[in-house]
């Protein structure tokens, strides 16, 4: 029975939903962190076909001192101009990747 359920466990994996979603950090100070819209797109496809992942291409926008980043096991900083966080995002920033967060 055991090599049943070893055999049909990755059909069933193909075909159940994404299983990571990524967060695009909004940060102020001016800069574009909305810059390049298609960059996680392109970058869930690329790791979905060839590393085997289940990252849902469809990317999540989260404030950096949102209690929702935390939701979001990487995160993801784009833009040109300045970044400016306040105390609290700096603060909430730090506590995301000291309990784990990646931020690219």
């Amino acid at each position: 029975m055991k090599y049943i359920i070893i055999l049909i466990l990755p059909f069933f994996l193909a075909f159940s939903g994404p299983s990571i979603k990524i967060g695009l950090l909004k940060y102020g100070g001016g800069g574009d962190w909305y810059a390049n819209p298609t960059s996680l797109v392109n970058l869930s496809a690329f790791c979905n076909k060839f590393l085997g992942t289940n990252i849902d291409p469809e990317y999540a926008v989260v404030d950096a001192g949102s209690i929702e980043l935390f939701n979001y096991p990487l995160v993801h900083m784009t833009g040109h101009g300045n970044v400016v966080f306040t105390t609290a995002d700096a603060e909430n920033l730090r506590n995301y990747l000291i309990a784990g967060g990646f931020c690219i």
